[in-house]
């Protein structure tokens, strides 16, 4: 069930609790330009990202921005949305 609610959040936005990853990480979550790719990212890496930038420990303008796409997140949303990114082809 991690990866269907996580696909739900991560391209709906789920009624506001956040924004559909792909307005900035382009289709298929593999990036535009500077913003990074996210299909296929390690599921741990990815969620402690998330949890960094929610939690005030990452810094700098790509943190700043992600601030408040993460902030209504809970830590089993940022779960599912690393199981559901991370089920994504790279290519």
């Amino acid at each position: 069930g991690s990866i269907a609610k996580g696909e739900t959040l991560a391209t709906t936005g789920n009624n506001g609790k956040t924004i559909a990853c792909s307005i900035c990480h382009g289709a298929g979550l593999k990036g535009v330009g500077d913003i990074p790719r996210l299909a296929g990212v390690h599921p741990t890496y990815l969620a402690r990202q998330l949890y960094n930038i929610k939690m005030g420990n990452s810094n700098g303008m790509a943190a700043a921005l992600m601030k408040p796409v993460v902030a209504n997140l809970t830590d089993d949303d940022i779960l599912n949305i690393a199981a559901y990114v991370a089920s994504l082809p790279e290519n």
